[in-house]
């Protein structure tokens, strides 16, 4: 039954920290696109000249896969109720006394989301959402686009922040954490104190999506979900091809192109070849 929130309430989170993550995301999002678009980018390029309609095309092309990315992650099922889980245990699986079903191996769950994640990653804060295994794929395409449109925004920013706060150095750094305290000592403007906002945002973005791409791509490389990582398990690597596979399904090489590109995972979550056959067969 549809909510009387509208399409919006099936989207935003419930716990209320992970609704102020995914506000501020999409808020930041919008402040950050803006900015660059109608201040930085007619600075230095006249509208509607070839770099002008370069950076344009460049910039609205990772909004545009940060969004259907982010919205492909909440939306995209990550358990496996409509699997039919069997009756009884099979080996490998464990009985979920929440969900009061039969779990399947590197399932876990989730006390925030209240069910059982196939291949279960982790919780997103910013989407409300786990991490698994029909929505891994999304969630890695986020984080590279996020990162690029950080990179993006911090080198063609650059000049003009500088410009505005005064060079590169100890005080500009202080003024991008701390503009209030530097407004009221009077060292900058209102103006300066936004402008220093949205390159202290944009550096804060780099740094932390760099970590989490960095982060990720290990765990996949080596064929682990972060629960596996911190129980140091690897019995799932089966070699980096064939790990990012399990993750971005058969052709893993373009769905960073768009999240609809197809490229079907193998299995359906609940199956997973081990790599030491004399610790079960495919389960």
């Amino acid at each position: 039954m549809e909510s009387k929130g509208g399409w919006f309430d099936g989207l935003k989170p419930q716990k209320s920290s992970d609704l102020v993550a995914f506000v501020f995301m999409i808020v930041m999002l919008w402040a950050i696109a803006l900015f660059e678009l109608f201040i930085v980018l007619p600075l230095y390029h006249a509208p509607f000249s070839t770099w002008y309609c370069i950076h344009v095309f460049c910039g609205f092309f990772m909004w545009l896969n940060v969004f259907a990315n982010f919205y492909m992650l909440i939306t995209t099922n990550t358990t496996g109720k409509n699997l039919g889980m069997p009756s009884v245990l099979k080996p490998g699986w464990t009985y979920c006394p929440f969900c009061q079903l039969n779990s399947p191996p590197r399932a876990y769950h989730c006390q925030v989301c209240d069910e059982c994640v196939l291949k279960r990653d982790h919780h997103c804060n910013f989407a409300g959402k786990c991490v698994g295994f029909r929505n891994y794929r999304y969630y890695m395409c986020l984080a590279l686009y996020l990162w690029m449109g950080a990179v993006y925004a911090n080198v063609f920013h650059h000049e003009y922040v500088t410009e505005e706060v005064g060079g590169i150095g100890f005080w500009t750094l202080l003024t991008m954490f701390t503009p209030v305290v530097l407004w009221l000592l009077g060292y900058t403007s209102l103006y300066g104190i936004f402008v220093s906002f949205m390159a202290g945002i944009s550096v804060v973005a780099l740094l932390l999506f760099s970590g989490l791409l960095f982060f990720q791509t290990g765990i996949i490389f080596r064929g682990q979900t972060s629960c596996e990582r911190k129980k140091k398990k690897r019995e799932y690597d089966l070699g980096w091809k064939k790990n990012f596979i399990q993750v971005f399904g058969e052709r893993w090489y373009l769905v960073w192109i768009w999240p609809t590109v197809s490229s079907p995972l193998p299995g359906d979550g609940t199956n997973f070849t081990k790599t030491y056959p004399q610790e079960g067969k495919d389960l």
